[in-house]
């Protein structure tokens, strides 16, 4: 009997996946099956309206007042986008994700919400966004976000092709309904990721934005990065124990699961090569690296070179996956000292970096191509 009823289950979703399959594009192209729904959308939002709320002004020289505008416009939007944040990758990935699909919004005039509650930069049953930042947009709380609002890239390699129909239309239309929202972020993640969007031009001078996607994304950091005063503390903290000069140039040198990622990571000879290119080898240099060797490199090859970090001498790469594994303590106290390492790094006069990942991705927004240097 229990073997009857499973095929006829198992009919009945072949049958529904004939019929309502979601999947309309080829096979990488999962989230996009509401492409024209949104591009119709947007055409259908009247942008002369929404653009005399920000076209002509300036930007404003408080980053409260900023927060305040953007949450003026932000919530003017009627359609909505609720995003997941904090669906495993590291930080800065998913905080760059994060900016990117709210540059996204702004620009095609939809409200912008997050759900966090899930978060990997928060603990078990915790604060979600509020564990370590101060909210900035509206928030949703609604559980079915965990498993009805995901990254398509990442969801579909883990899901078995019977279960497209439940877990890739059913649900999501469930979430919809609930929580009113028009969009999730597989709906929009595959226009967002793609050079495209990156690379097309924006010109937003409430926050400062002049360029490529790519290049000023960032601005939105001061929106949308920011520290509780608690974590704030423990940062400063951090950072006046180094007392650092006033000037300096800071270094990423990654180690870890990019060795997965890239089949050459650039060692520590190569950035001391770098340095006296440059002509900077009598500056101060702050080192940021997941594995403690590559500052003892440093000291061994240039012993009269000041150096600076914050990573511990245990330290041997950063694997993200093992991190999400550790005790909310552990991975909370290696979050701000994170945090507190991008905060040095962008009041560096100069950053080297590899450009091999998320973080380099948002200090070379902050810092131009002036100030960033690929190495």
């Amino acid at each position: 009997m229990k073997n009857t009823l499973i095929k006829i289950q198992n009919f009945f979703l072949a049958l529904a996946m004939v019929v309502r399959h979601p999947v309309k594009a080829p096979e990488l192209m999962l989230a996009r099956r509401n492409e024209e729904e949104l591009a119709a959308d947007i055409e259908a939002i009247n942008r002369e309206r929404i653009r005399t709320l920000y076209g002509q002004e300036q930007e404003p020289a408080d980053p409260e007042l900023k927060k305040k505008e953007y949450r003026k416009i932000n919530e003017s939007y009627e359609k909505r986008l609720i995003f997941h944040v904090g669906f495993g990758a590291g930080l800065f990935s998913e905080l760059d994700s994060m900016m990117e699909h709210m540059l996204f919004c702004f620009e095609n005039h939809i409200r912008f919400e997050i759900y966090a509650d899930d978060a990997n930069f928060s603990k078990a049953g915790g604060m979600g966004w509020e564990e370590l930042f101060e909210p900035f947009c509206p928030i949703n709380h609604d559980k079915l976000n965990h498993i009805a609002n995901y990254r398509p890239t990442d969801y579909k390699s883990t899901m078995r092709h019977h279960r497209l129909w439940y877990k890739g239309y059913f649900l999501p239309k469930i979430l919809k309904r609930r929580t009113g929202a028009d969009y999730l972020t597989q709906d929009i993640w595959c226009m967002c990721i793609n050079d495209d969007f990156k690379y097309h031009p924006v010109d937003f001078p409430l926050f400062g934005m002049k360029g490529t996607a790519t290049s000023q994304f960032s601005k939105f950091g001061e929106i949308a990065i920011c520290p509780k005063p608690d974590v704030r503390k423990e940062m400063d903290a951090l950072i006046s124990k180094l007392h650092m000069p006033e000037h300096f140039v800071s270094m990423q040198i990654r180690g870890g699961d990019k060795c997965l990622e890239y089949k050459e990571l650039k060692d520590a000879a190569s950035y001391v090569e770098k340095v006296e290119a440059l002509g900077l080898s009598g500056q101060p240099l702050f080192i940021f690296t997941d594995d403690y060797t590559n500052v003892t490199k440093i000291r061994e090859l240039r012993p009269e070179w000041e150096l600076y970090t914050l990573t511990g001498e245990e330290e041997r790469g950063y694997y993200n996956e093992a991190f999400n594994r550790q005790d909310w303590e552990f991975r909370r106290k290696n979050l701000i000292k994170l945090l507190a390492i991008v905060e040095l790094c962008k009041k560096a006069d100069y950053h080297i970096g590899p450009n091999q990942s998320c973080v380099d991705l948002y200090l070379r927004s902050v810092k131009g191509l002036e100030r960033y240097i690929v190495l």
